[in-house]
């Protein structure tokens, strides 16, 4: 993979995103209309990708580097999150509210949403096998972790919480698709083909959806654009920094390493708002935050992309 690629997709999705933005903007895509087809996204096309990507025929090389795929993420996930705790702390964000959503941001990435796109636009679409395991981990972390940052159901056990996640279309389309790929099941034609075409709509959706609400960004003061400064830096280039150092220093294929990579230099995942209102916290923080770091990840992908070649990664 090369700078230019990569550069040139981020920006083939940045105007996808623009045309979202307009079409928002002119009241062509209302909020409800958004909000039903970032469901459909997440729960009907998002999982047809998962099971595609495992349509790619069984060897024990795939499955081993997929179990590899599974650890290297599980340690990336585990040092973001300590990181992000050792910066965002009590003492610079003395505010409970602005320290959760500063402390999910920057941990968590739009993987799904907006890192399976890229993986696939960027790398291929082979390579978005590589970008399972990384969804698999993120649910864990997220409905674990993610969750008790916001203190989201406090009677909840950790148990009920993680069982939550089992429900998830996308975790059920992994087991699913896993299993097809274990066991060489060729799917058939009837089947097959209508999952391809949800399949090649998936990135020119999600980035117009996307960008219906990067109208939302704004600033009330001076404390919060610098707040939201600091988180987007943390998430967009500090995190991605340190998990491409993981990355060199575990052994993983070059395509698993390149798309772990891409997923971990996503911007703010959209739940960080869904979450805050859930809780009644301030939507302005969380709100810009999200569309800030969304608007950098133009810039800051394909700059983590040649600090990875300079340093002589992935060939």
């Amino acid at each position: 993979m090369t700078f230019i690629v990569s550069a040139k997709q981020i920006v083939i999705m940045f105007l996808l995103m623009l045309l979202g933005f307009l079409t928002g903007r002119l009241g062509m895509i209302h909020k409800e209309t958004a909000k039903d087809l970032t469901n459909f996204l997440l729960y009907i096309i998002s999982p047809c990708l998962i099971v595609n990507a495992y349509l790619v025929g069984f060897s024990m090389k795939r499955l081993i580097e997929f179990f590899q795929a599974i650890v290297a993420v599980t340690l990336v996930y585990s040092v973001s999150i300590i990181i992000s705790h050792l910066i965002i702390n009590k003492k610079f964000f003395k505010d409970q509210e602005t320290r959760s959503v500063l402390l999910y941001g920057s941990a968590y990435s739009n993987a799904g949403f907006m890192g399976i796109p890229l993986v696939s636009a960027i790398l291929g679409e082979s390579a978005v096998f590589f970008s399972v395991p990384y969804l698999v981990v993120c649910n864990f972390f997220m409905w674990t972790h993610g969750v008790a940052l916001f203190s989201i159901e406090h009677k909840r056990s950790l148990r009920l919480r993680f069982l939550d996640a089992l429900k998830n279309p996308n975790v059920i389309a992994a087991f699913i698709g896993f299993v097809i790929f274990v066991s060489g099941i060729k799917l058939p034609e009837l089947v097959l083909t209508p999952i391809k075409s949800l399949v090649s709509v998936n990135t020119p959706l999600s980035m117009v959806v996307v960008g219906t609400n990067l109208g939302a960004i704004s600033f009330s003061s001076k404390k919060n654009l610098k707040t939201v400064v600091f988180g987007t830096f943390a998430r967009n280039i500090l995190i991605p920094l340190i998990c491409l150092f993981i990355l060199l220093s575990v052994p993983i294929s070059s395509q698993a390493a390149w798309a772990i990579l891409i997923m971990a230099s996503c911007p703010v995942p959209a739940v960080v708002v869904l979450f805050s209102l859930l809780n009644n916290f301030d939507a302005e923080v969380p709100t810009s935050y999200l569309c800030l770091s969304t608007l950098c990840t133009i810039f800051t992908l394909p700059l983590i992309v040649l600090v990875a070649q300079s340093l002589g990664y992935g060939g």
